[in-house]
């Protein structure tokens, strides 16, 4: 009721220009806090919501880093002398983020939390909260600004700072939600951000930016995800190219691909290539940018199309064909042109990704798509296509049967070691 009082809903005009009742969604960062500033400074009635998503008490872990985020924001709503409100949706969080995540590691897939948290929570549960409590808007602090037409159609564009768009995690938020969204932020930079809370005299103006997935902290993550996960078996670490025994790991659902894994008495940086969930066995290789680690081509599942359709070229009920686009296959990675095609048969629809230049990128992780600035949507990997070290493989063996060949059985053998290598 006190939230309800505070966001009632005010229609009036100060400058010829239409107020608008605003919820911002405050983490008690800079960035969020900077938006709030920025729409209390345009006239319109502001008021701060601060999002509580996972139970530290619950785990039994220190929620002293929550409570000092829940704190920071209600000191920069109380300095911009706008309403401040918690809400909690910790058992939304659970059910439509969490459990996802962790049904994905048990089965060798890694998906992106973030990228859930957007589209489950802050653009579905945060919105409806607010728009039933009497805002006309939602506000977040994220870098990436909108275009709303008139015909009622939203478009999720990129951010001016490039290096700080965050529209890959975006990809999937709903266009109902879109609708009714705000990002204050997407015309500016962070040092411009920076600078706005500092001359502002906000608390968080220099605070730090806080990094990694929210719910693990300052735990491992390997340590923090085993006691979510089936009792772990230990398996073998296989060379993907001699198919020699390097070691032996903990549990093949707690690596990731392109993970960086120690393999004991090696020198050198090894990576997980592949993951055999059915033998236990983690097939790694050496060096960040080992074919192994790359491939041209990826199967999507159902993609989240931010207009709410997909493009009419992929159109299933027209004559499909592919899409040309681009893609960014993690935040702040550059985006690599790609065709996207539909995959025969549907239902449901699924597509095949191919790229101009190798991408690395484990199952369960998300393709955002885009047209020049525009943000398409984005998609989960549910495959990767043949890596570049399988697909020389294929070649160098088909060489080596076409050379055997034309040499003739009654080649000296010499020479066909020599062709063979």
């Amino acid at each position: 009721q006190m939230f309800r009082s505070r966001v009632l809903r005010r229609v009036g005009r100060r400058g010829g220009r239409r107020l608008a009742t605003v919820a911002v969604g405050v983490s008690g960062g800079v960035d969020s806090s900077v938006a709030a500033l920025l729409l209390k400074r345009q006239g319109h009635d502001v008021v701060g919501v601060h999002m509580s998503n996972w139970d530290h008490a619950e785990e039994g872990t220190d929620g002293e880093c929550a409570e000092r985020e829940r704190e920071d924001a209600r000191r920069v709503c109380e300095r911009l002398g706008i309403g401040f409100h918690a809400v909690s949706f910790v058992r939304e969080y659970w059910s439509d983020v969490f459990e996802p995540f962790v049904a994905g590691i048990a089965r060798g897939a890694t998906l992106n939390p973030d990228v859930a948290c957007n589209r489950h929570i802050k653009f579905d549960r945060f919105t409806a909260h607010a728009l039933a409590l009497g805002a006309d808007w939602a506000a977040t602090g994220h870098y990436a600004r909108v275009a709303h037409s008139e015909a009622g159609g939203s478009a999720l564009l990129t951010a001016v700072d490039a290096d700080k768009d965050q529209t890959y995690f975006l990809a999937a938020v709903p266009q109902a939600s879109l609708r009714r969204s705000l990002f204050p932020l997407g015309e500016l930079r962070k040092r411009e951000v920076r600078a706005l809370a500092a001359a502002a005299e906000l608390h968080t103006a220099g605070k730090r930016e806080s990094m990694g997935i929210c719910f693990v902290g300052k735990r491992r993550f390997r340590d923090f995800i085993r006691s979510y996960l089936p009792p772990q078996r230990p398996g073998p670490l296989v060379c993907v190219e001699s198919g020699r025994v390097l070691g032996t790991h903990q549990g093949v659902s707690l690596y990731t691909h392109g993970q960086r894994a120690r393999v004991g008495g090696l020198g050198g940086r090894w990576y997980v290539a592949e993951k055999c969930l059915e033998t236990d066995t983690l097939f790694m290789c050496e060096g960040a940018a080992h074919p192994a680690l790359l491939t041209h081509t990826l199967e999507v599942g159902e993609a989240a199309w931010i207009s709410g359709s997909p493009p009419g070229q992929l159109d299933s009920r027209a004559s499909p064909s592919a899409l040309a686009c681009s893609a960014r296959v993690r935040h702040r990675a550059p985006a690599i042109p790609c065709s996207v095609a539909a995959t025969e048969p549907p239902p449901p629809p699924q597509y095949t990704a191919r790229f101009a230049t190798p991408v690395n990128i484990a199952v369960g992780q998300t393709v955002a798509l885009y047209d020049g600035c525009r943000c398409l949507g984005g998609a989960q990997v549910i495959a990767r296509g043949p890596s570049l070290h399988e697909q020389g493989k294929e070649a160098g063996a088909a060489a080596a049967a076409r050379g055997a060949a034309s040499v003739g059985p009654g080649a000296p053998g010499c020479l066909q070691a020599t062709v063979c290598e």
